[in-house]
Order: structure tokens, then sequence, then C-alpha cells
């Protein structure tokens, strides 16, 4: 049995967890485009979306991707493009603090960590790609913070791997996110079973990282148990970069959380009790027995008379009738 915790605290005011409220993360990422004024609208924007974080990525290009290896020079030239300043950083932080949003960041190099624990972030979000990094992984653990673990592309040897390395590592908060590296993902190809399959093996809230169209995948995922979704988000779907064709805008993102929002309600909680709107409706919905004083038969009917007695708890009472 692993250690983590069934929950996670973010700044001693949000509870990340099963029967919480969903985490909703707007998945920023490149879409802010290297522009300091359209990272700070598509913030603004995924606030009055209903976002509760915004998640950014932060690296030095040259320390995770090799820049003298002709095919990856492609990867290397749009990574250099939308990479992000220290300024940049602390500006999309302020922006995010001013507008009530959690502000974190996936780590893809050993200096972005250490820039992100400069900024007190109250979460670092390992890539699916980094899920094997063991390097990576022991430098976000060493820093005591909370991590989403994504396993978009993963083998479940390599996932149970990972778990059982942190867990040397000692990190007690963890969120582990189902996750399909296909952009977008196909319905067929979505999964949602594997949610089930998390909650199972590990102690942890359980995440999706949603890369399908639409909100359909999202509202499934809540109800099998997901505590956190994160979806990319873009101020407009026609904007030049990466992610921006396969983000949710700001009408299909709060539509998304809308929904999810329905979806945590209806869940409720496991009970045996009637609600109390469903007591009073009972008088008409249940019987009680009336006697035929023609032949002394008994017949159960409806309204149940009984009920109108409050004293009277038993789902049985006798009342004459004539026919």
């Amino acid at each position: 049995m692993d250690t983590f915790q069934n929950t996670i605290r973010i700044n001693s005011q949000i509870i990340i967890g099963e029967n919480e409220k969903p985490f909703i993360v707007a998945e920023i990422g490149l879409n802010h485009n290297n522009d300091l004024e359209l990272g700070r609208r598509t913030i603004q924007a995924a606030k009055k979306s209903g976002a509760n974080a915004v998640k950014f990525q932060s690296y030095t290009t040259e320390e995770f991707i090799d820049k003298n290896n002709v095919e990856a020079k492609f990867l290397f030239d749009i990574f250099k493009q939308y990479e992000l300043n220290e300024k940049f950083h602390r500006e999309f932080q302020k922006t995010a603090t001013e507008e009530g949003l959690e502000f974190f960041s996936t780590p893809l190099c050993s200096s972005a960590v250490d820039l992100l624990v400069s900024l007190n972030v109250p979460i670092l979000k390992i890539a699916s790609g980094d899920l094997v990094n063991s390097q990576l992984l022991e430098k976000c653990a060493s820093t005591k913070l909370p991590i989403f673990l994504s396993t978009g592309a993963s083998e479940f040897f390599e996932i149970a791997r990972s778990l059982e390395y942190l867990k040397s590592l000692d990190v007690k908060q963890l969120c582990l996110f189902h996750c399909v590296s296909l952009y977008p993902t196909p319905a067929e190809n979505l999964n949602l079973k594997t949610i089930e399959l998390f909650k199972k093996i590990v102690s942890c809230p359980v995440g999706f990282s949603d890369h399908s169209s639409g909100f359909l995948g999202a509202v499934i995922a809540i109800g099998l148990g997901a505590s956190v979704i994160e979806k990319h988000f873009t101020m407009d779907k026609n904007l030049p970069g990466p992610d921006h064709t396969i983000s949710a805008d700001p009408n299909e993102f709060q539509e998304m959380v809308n929904h999810c929002q329905t979806a945590y309600q209806m869940l409720g909680k496991e009970r045996f009790i009637p609600e109390k709107r469903e007591i009073e409706g009972r008088f008409f919905g249940r019987r009680s027995l009336y006697q035929n004083e023609s032949n002394q038969s008994w017949i159960p009917l409806r309204p149940a008379i009984h009920l109108k007695d409050k004293k009277f708890p038993e789902a049985w009472a006798i009342e004459k009738i004539i026919h």
C-alpha cells in the first residue's frame, strides 16, 4: 500500500480529494505566445470561464532538448520561441493572484524547478514525458511541494515504478493523472475507466488531463472519481501557435466547468435516508390498509393516511372503506 495522502492542501485553503469540489486547471501552456499582454488577458479569461488555477510550462530549451540533433531541430525552435523568462513568470503569477487564481507550472528542466520554487508556487506538474525521468522526479520531490504526475503514453509498469520511486523520496502529496497523449484525443481512445483503476491502486487523488474535444470527457471523469480536471485553454483558436487549435476557448471552457460542477452536485453522498422533500411526497406515494366492510377484506390503497400522524412511524395503517 502506498503512503500518499488522500488529500492535497493548496495554500491551506483549497483541498483536493475525493468528495471535494473539482479543482479545474486552465492549461495555458504555450498559448501565451511569449506575449505579456496576451498572457495576462488569457489568465483573466480563464478566471471568467470558471478555472481555479492556471498552468504554464517552464524551461530553458537548451537544458532539455539537444540543439545539435538534426531531427529535434523543429522541436527546439518551437520551444525556444515560447520560452518564458523570469520576468514573464512573475508578471503572470501576479495577474493570476490578482484574479484569485492559483498559478503553477510544468518544469521541464532542473533550473525551472528552482525558478518555480523561488516563486512559491503551490504545485509542480510533471509532464507525461518525464514520468521516467528519475533526475527530474528527484529534483521535484526535494522541494516537498505537492506533485501532479501525468501518465500519457506510459505503460503500467512505468507508472508503478515512478510511484514507487516518488514514495521512496518521501513524497506525500501526489495527484496521479490519467492522460492520453493524442491531440485531440478521439472518444474511443480516452479509456476513462483508467481513472477507476488508478483509484483502486493509489490512495492519493486522481486527476484527468483532458485532450478530447468538448466537455463530455471531463464530466464523465468527474463521475468516475477524478478530483482534478486539466484542459488546454486559449483566448482564440485561430491564434498562431502549436496548441491553440486543440484548446478550449472561453465559451467551451465555461461550458465544461458548468457541467463538471453539475456532475459533482449529482454525485452527492452515499445515503439510505430520504431527502426531506422525498419524505413530504410519501403521503401520496405510499399506501395504508383500508378495510372493505362488505366482506372484511383488506385493501392497500393510496394515500398513506397514517403518515399524517407524525407519531406513527410504521408503514402500515388500517382504515375502513365501504365499497
